[in-house]
């Protein structure tokens, strides 16, 4: 099977540069094999959309997406990341299935995705290929992000492809240990080369195209010119997919200080393509269609937000529904101060949360309705599973 390079090679011509996003993106599904949701989660997708629009203090929409952490370790150093700065005032810990198994109970039936990391490395918590098998029993489709950078014995490599992941992305911002150790302090280059070989050889061993294994190449000033040399490599060993994306540098903030302006500046690439200014919308739709879940059941407004003092509740207290019913979400809904981060949001960016998620939500059952109906096999799969149209 061929390896997706994004973004895509160019065309001259729009109308063709759509069709191949849309086979791409046809082919990327299939290979994931995720199943359509009830339709009870496709009219909780609407009346998300609804209270989001009409600026509802209180929401009855379940969440859409979650983003989990199985634990807020990382052994890594990484200089862009409060983890890799140490931090976080959070003490470390790992999220328990029987936490986890709760939070599955109020909240599955509607939920489309989960994001299994945040602010930790999730391979460091023993339990998360078990995580992940509660969530995908469910229906919902799973994606994994770890640096891999860290001894995996041939039983554990079995248990994450075995585990129901639709997505493993691999951080590997560099195609040598030279550029590579220069953002990823700490990291072994050759032992993430190593695992990622392994996952693969492990994918074509079991005869299945999921979970999907994605390279994710962050695009730095110093390893931009490895790009080219990433894409062979990528081919080489035949991951699925390798992305090159702009790294989080919110370089054009008004309230950057001069000096931290600079510092950032030293890491942001040359190439144009990479140097994102991000957007800047005054309203938040996290705080409608989904949450952060910190390991000890805590919730966060958002993915960006990391210090205890900011949370806005905890699943150890009250439900889901109830927490994100809670006074200081509803403030943080009709934009009165709240005392925590939200007051000075620190990732505007991310604040139109809902443009992505439908936008995946769409694509994703676009495709798969797609591929239910003209393709009984997966391209690639040599069990010839088919699509079950909606979970169990």
């Amino acid at each position: 099977m061929r390896t997706f390079i994004e973004p895509p090679p160019a065309s001259s011509n729009v109308l063709t540069q759509l069709w191949n996003r849309i086979a791409a993106r046809r082919e990327i599904v299939a290979r994931m094999r995720p199943r359509l949701r009830h339709p009870r989660a496709y009219w909780n997708w609407a009346v998300a959309n609804w209270e989001w629009r009409t600026k509802a203090t209180r929401i009855t929409a379940r969440p859409l997406k979650l983003t989990i952490d199985p634990t807020n370790a990382c052994h890594l150093r990484c200089p862009l990341c409060p983890t890799g700065r140490r931090e976080l005032d959070r003490p470390p810990g790992h999220l328990s299935p029987a936490l986890f198994q709760r939070l599955l109970e109020e909240t599955a039936d509607t939920l489309f995705f989960i994001d299994f990391f945040n602010w930790g490395e999730p391979l460091l918590n023993p339990n998360t290929e078990e995580l992940v098998a509660m969530a995908t029993a469910k229906g919902t489709v799973c994606a994994m992000s770890t640096n891999l950078s860290l001894p995996l014995t041939d039983a554990r490599i079995h248990r994450l492809i075995t585990s129901g992941l639709h997505e493993i992305i691999v951080s590997l911002d560099g195609a040598t240990a030279e550029s590579y150790t220069q953002y990823r302090k700490g990291g072994d280059f050759a032992l993430v080369c190593a695992n990622v070989q392994k996952l693969v050889a492990e994918k074509r061993r079991l005869g299945v195209t999921a979970p999907l294994i994605t390279w994710q190449f962050l695009v730095f000033r110093h390893n931009e010119h490895e790009q080219e040399l990433a894409r062979e490599m990528a081919q080489k060993w035949g991951v699925d997919r390798i992305s090159f994306r702009a790294p989080m540098l919110d370089i054009d903030s008004p309230d950057l200080p001069p000096p931290d302006r600079d510092s950032l500046l030293a890491w942001a690439p040359d190439e144009q393509t990479f140097r994102v200014k991000h957007k800047r919308p005054t309203a938040c739709s996290w705080h409608y269609m989904s949450a952060a879940i910190n390991w000890d059941g805590s919730v966060a407004p958002c993915c960006g937000v990391h210090s205890k003092q900011d949370d806005f509740g905890a699943l150890t207290e009250a439900p889901y529904m109830d927490v994100v019913n809670n006074p200081v979400y509803q403030s943080a809904r009709t934009a009165s101060p709240t005392g925590r981060a939200c007051d000075a949001c620190p990732v505007p960016g991310i604040k139109d949360y809902h443009r992505h998620l439908n936008r995946q939500i769409a694509i994703q059952t676009a495709a798969t309705l797609w591929n239910n109906i003209f393709h009984a096999r997966i391209p690639g799969n040599e069990t010839g599973n088919s699509h079950a149209i909606f979970p169990v």
